[in-house]
């Protein structure tokens, strides 16, 4: 049975919480801030897997605690691609394990994979512009979402006509436009949307709770203390 820590302990680590006791997944750590890694730092190393969903800010930190313990880890915090390139090359060299991505849900990463084959359909069909629309709960730290952005790269290597994105400026049309919307508690929503002068194409996801992002988190963390290695999780989704 293995060991859980859990960094971050916001409405995700919560949920996460939920998932670990639900399937008798003993939970070794919470930790939140720098007071608790000082008071659990003990806890934390007995763990086989850590699970992290902090912030933009504590992510990168809490990451190389991983590396420097030698401590698998899955980690489904957004925000910090500017520094992934660093981060990846530290847990290579301390010969550590990670998943990482901009979200855990199965049906997200469908998404994903469906946008990708569109896009391909797309590429000769240059009636059509697309944007990128998501809509996220009023205390998520970063804009646009890491799942809009991740469909936005995904767009743009299969679409000759676009070469970047851009958050809510249309100005230049070798972008591709990202509205991004914040308030109340909403989970989650994502559309993609192809428009031309006669018709109109819209592939659109939507998150109704927190816990399809928690089961995909808990699963990737038990499949990767048997399965070492670095991986995004839209590489090992249908896997898991």
């Amino acid at each position: 049975m293995i060991k859980v820590s859990l960094l971050g302990y916001g409405k995700m680590g919560k949920e996460i919480e939920k998932i670990l006791i639900r399937q008798d997944l003993p939970i070794v750590a919470k930790i939140d801030n720098e007071d608790d890694w000082n008071a659990q730092r003990e806890q934390f190393l007995t763990s086989d897997v850590a699970i992290e969903f902090s912030t933009p800010n504590t992510v990168v930190k809490n990451l190389n605690r991983c590396f420097e313990a030698g401590i698998p880890v899955v980690c489904g915090t957004t925000g910090w691609q500017q520094c992934q390139g660093e981060v990846l090359k530290d847990c290579r060299n301390s010969s550590n394990a990670l998943i990482y991505g901009s979200n855990f849900s199965i049906g997200a990463n469908l998404f994903l994979k469906i946008n990708e084959i569109t896009a391909q359909l797309m590429n000769k069909q240059e009636q059509y512009d697309v944007m990128i629309e998501e809509t996220h709960h009023a205390t998520k730290k970063d804009a646009p979402s890491g799942t809009a952005i991740a469909t936005a790269n995904i767009i743009i290597n299969q679409l000759d006509r676009k070469k970047d994105w851009a958050l809510e400026d249309d100005s230049d049309a070798s972008d591709i436009n990202i509205v991004a919307h914040r308030f109340g508690n909403e989970t989650g929503t994502h559309a993609v949307r192809y428009q031309s002068e006669d018709d109109c194409l819209i592939l659109c996801h939507k998150a109704y709770n927190r816990a399809i992002f928690a089961q995909g988190a808990v699963r990737a963390a038990v499949w990767l203390t048997k399965n070492p290695g670095i991986y995004q999780f839209s590489d090992i989704f249908l896997n898991i």
